[in-house]
């Protein structure tokens, strides 16, 4: 477990055990200590905007809510520090609720339609644009099941902003939409913001040379060999690298990917026109150059001679139609939240229309990998075997045991002064581990080289052990507590700014993640420094959510 236990009684108080119902999805869990009815007086700022959203919404405290987490040890420790701050004020009787993550994930996307009665606890990972952060956690359109708008917020303001960040193009104009949004965005709490995670990456240093951490969670493993970003791996001995797993792989078609495992074991099979270095950079993959040639349209040259795994070559009828396949499919807003259509100049030319003015179009061209013509016709299935450009292709598949990855020979970078034309790293092999302890354990054991994801105190003691070596990097994720804005009394953003401003940030950093992360005000990482650097999270901070 990481950090330190977390005592559950809260300031003396006397603990009792109670189940409670919490609306249709019949979530129950242990009651904590609250002060009676006739000791509620609101104490501070914070309790004052909450008494105030009761007596708006009509509620009488106690309120007895729930709050909905994963099983997870961390997520637990959170859970019963916020459950006790809650608690102490007397305007809450909060339980805490514990799920397997589908079964979480599932509970969220039917919240507002079930009306459930809870708070939900969650992690969201953004990339290297702002958009990324906002659009699906708050736009109305994004309501679920079909988007993550959980709360099922709504706020026309909110949602202007995030349509003017979209259609934007110019750099500065979109820091300034966006820091506006984020300082409504806090105002009106739909979401608090907990912490802003790392990227945390454990090796065995006796065998890995070379590594680097990848600040966004679903590349962990570009790393291996990513010629575009100047990055590779050796290995000591062997020609084999053996990394991990969380979770079993539950596609390898782009298309229909939903979860990150998916990510990290196709991410070096597929690649895309653009790429996003370790430093946040735009760089040529499988384009060589692009230009926009009005406000609407791009041109895309592509780099010849490419090969895919299953011998065709690639032209630009192969990004036609990699781009068309993901309409109707769960993917598909990665592409038609801007996508027209494309127009073949020639075999290694492209126009590529988007529908409206787009700001951040090249961070959109590094979500779509680019597939074989066999793949979009309809003749190969994705699902079952990845085909792509990349440096690897698939070796072989043992559900709930391996993921194994043989080098692409004909790859078709060249090399250059920074690195070798063909990698190191012969087979890549990804052991599906669930347990964290296991993984752990595997490492120690030398039963792989490399483990990502690894508990925060874990990770501290291997960064004071020399046979290790430890990568951290802030990433593209937070921490978060979503709101049931459905639901009074959370339809008043006086109750959730008060909740807000009660959360135990920095407890939990300390305790919690062992001063993993940083602590979160707003959504947008500060690995988008320009959007969300330190002097603006603390001015956010100390004008909505720090009491006077």
């Amino acid at each position: 477990m990481a950090g330190n236990s977390v005592g559950l009684g809260g300031r003396g108080c006397r603990r009792r055990s109670v189940l409670r119902g919490v609306g249709a999805a019949g979530i129950g869990g242990l009651a904590g200590c609250i002060r009676s009815t006739d000791e509620i007086k609101a104490e501070g700022d914070a309790e004052e905007l909450i008494q105030a959203g009761f007596a708006e919404t009509g509620v009488e405290p106690p309120f007895r809510t729930t709050i909905a987490i994963t099983e997870n040890d961390e997520r637990e420790q959170f859970a019963q520090l916020f459950k006790a701050t809650l608690d102490e004020t007397g305007f809450f009787d909060v339980s805490i609720d514990s799920r397997e993550f589908r079964s979480h994930v599932d509970l969220m996307r039917n919240a507002a339609s079930n009306d459930v009665n809870a708070l939900f606890v969650a992690s969201w990972t953004g990339g290297w644009d702002p958009d990324s952060y906002v659009n699906m956690l708050f736009h109305s359109d994004n309501h679920t099941p079909d988007g993550f708008n959980v709360g099922h917020y709504a706020n026309e303001a909110v949602d202007d902003g995030i349509d003017a960040g979209l259609v934007e193009t110019d750099p500065d104009e979109r820091i300034s939409v966006y820091r506006g949004l984020q300082e409504t965005l806090v105002a009106d709490s739909p979401i608090s913001f907990v912490r802003f995670s790392e990227s945390t990456h454990v090796w065995d240093a006796d065998t890995v040379s070379g590594w680097q951490t990848y600040p966004l969670e679903p590349g962990a493993y570009y790393a291996v060999y990513a010629p575009w970003a100047g990055t590779y791996t050796e290995l000591d001995e062997g020609s084999e690298f053996v990394g991990d797993l969380g979770s079993d792989i539950a596609t390898t078609d782009p298309v229909s990917m939903t979860d990150t495992v998916s990510s990290h074991a196709t991410a070096l099979v597929y690649e895309e026109l653009v790429a996003v270095d370790f430093d946040g950079e735009s760089q040529p993959l499988l384009a060589t150059d692009w230009e926009r040639l009005d406000g609407t349209t791009v041109r895309v040259h592509l780099r010849e001679g490419v090969q895919f795994h299953n011998g065709e070559e690639l032209t630009a009828a192969h990004v036609a139609g990699s781009f068309d396949r993901y309409e109707g499919t769960i993917r598909e807003t990665d592409v038609y939240d801007w996508y027209e259509r494309s127009e073949i100049v020639d075999e290694h030319t492209i126009d590529i229309e988007c529908w409206r003015e787009y700001g951040p179009l090249e961070t959109a061209l590094f979500n779509v990998p680019i597939v074989p013509m066999a793949a979009i016709d309809g003749e190969y299935d994705l699902e079952s075997e990845p085909v792509g450009t990349g440096p690897y292709r698939f070796g072989d598949y043992d559900s709930g045991s391996h993921w194994r990855l043989e080098r692409f020979d004909d790859h078709w970078f060249e090399g250059d002064d920074t690195v070798p034309a063909t990698a190191p790293v012969e087979t890549v092999t990804l052991e599906i581990i669930t347990e964290t302890a296991s993984r752990q354990a595997a490492l120690e054991a030398g039963n792989i080289d490399f483990s990502y994801g690894l508990p925060s105190a874990n990770v501290s003691e291997f960064e004071n052990d020399d046979a290790y070596g430890v990568g951290r990097h802030i990433g593209g994720g937070f921490d978060m507590v979503i709101y049931p804005c459905y639901r009074a009394p959370f339809t008043s953003a006086k109750v959730r700014r008060g909740c807000n401003m009660l959360l135990p940030r920095t407890e939990t950093l300390e305790t919690v993640y062992d001063g993993f992360g940083q602590l979160a005000y707003t959504p947008i990482s500060p690995l988008l420094e320009a959007y969300s650097d330190e002097a603006f999270q603390e001015t956010i901070a100390d004008e909505y959510v720090r009491p006077n």
